[in-house]
């Protein structure tokens, strides 16, 4: 149970903080790559833990939403299947693809499109948004363009990466990289804001913030391969990069982490369990 509190409430970050992410370059969302195939077949968590966000969007029949960052469209189906009308988006056009193939013509729209530069006035009663956000660090912009697109009383309900967000992996990646002489600031670009941070970008973008709650989120990713299967998934450009020397990286990283995120089995059989926190925000636009 998450108790909302006006005007919003608060969890503490984690107490051991490994990387700074205060600093964050502009990564342009298109410049990531997504495989809707292997996506969908090891990190269908992202959307499987999602439930109860829905709930908390309580969609309508007949309201217009926004699912921002939609990816293959799992749970824009979900918002469809509500009585919703729903506009997906997405910059990956690989994963518009997919979800609009998965959708067939009685499906939800979809279209391809940043983030943070939305086009839409006043067109939608809410927006809504799971694991995306932290792939758009201008969240200002982001949060402008959320207000912009809602009518007045519209909701903006979401989560995504918050303060400390895979700490312990991106320690171990930071340490492998800077082995090799590369800055881990080129490729480790996500957008993990805290409480305060974020509901400041709300604020100044004209949101009356409702909830905005930090919590960890452990995240099991089973399999022995479940980490190495998630640095290929969401750190594809850096495999591309680093070529025939990808596999020795995944294993250092994997030897980094393994003390502190792998649990093993009864059977023998291992799973990893990741350190997620979340972020999870209700505005309204008034």
């Amino acid at each position: 149970m998450i108790a909302i509190e006006a005007p919003y409430c608060t969890v503490a970050a984690p107490s051991v903080t490994l990387l700074t992410m205060s600093t964050v370059n502009e990564l342009e969302p298109s410049r990531q790559k997504w495989d809707p195939n292997l996506y969908g077949a090891r990190a269908s968590f992202v959307h499987r833990m999602a439930g109860d966000l829905v709930e908390l969007l309580a969609p309508k029949a007949g309201e217009r939403v926004l699912d921002l960052g939609c990816g293959p469209g799992d749970l824009t189906t979900t918002l469809h299947g509500a009585g919703a009308t729903v506009v997906g988006l997405d910059a990956s056009p690989e994963m518009i693809a997919t979800a609009r193939a998965r959708a067939g013509a009685s499906g939800p729209s979809f279209v391809v499109g940043d983030g943070q530069s939305l086009p839409y006035d006043g067109e939608f009663d809410a927006v809504f948004s799971n694991a995306a956000l932290h792939w758009m660090p201008r969240a200002s912009d982001v949060a402008r363009g959320v207000a912009r697109a809602l009518r007045p009383g519209g909701r903006f309900v979401a989560e995504f990466g918050g303060h400390g967000c895979v700490a312990r992996v991106r320690a171990g990646v930071s340490e492998a990289l800077q082995r090799r002489g590369e800055d881990p600031g080129a490729w480790l670009r996500w957008y993990f804001p805290n409480v305060a941070e974020y509901v400041a970008v709300l604020a100044a973008a004209g949101f009356d913030v409702r909830l905005a709650h930090l919590f960890d989120r452990p995240t099991p990713i089973d399999g022995d391969d479940g980490l190495a299967t998630w640095l290929r998934t969401f750190l594809p450009p850096l495999e591309d990069e680093l070529g025939a020397d990808w596999p020795a990286f995944v294993r250092e990283v994997e030897a980094s982490c393994e003390p502190f995120l792998r649990q093993r089995e009864p059977s023998g059989q291992g799973r990893w369990v990741l350190d997620y926190v979340r972020l999870r925000v209700v505005a309204g636009r008034p």
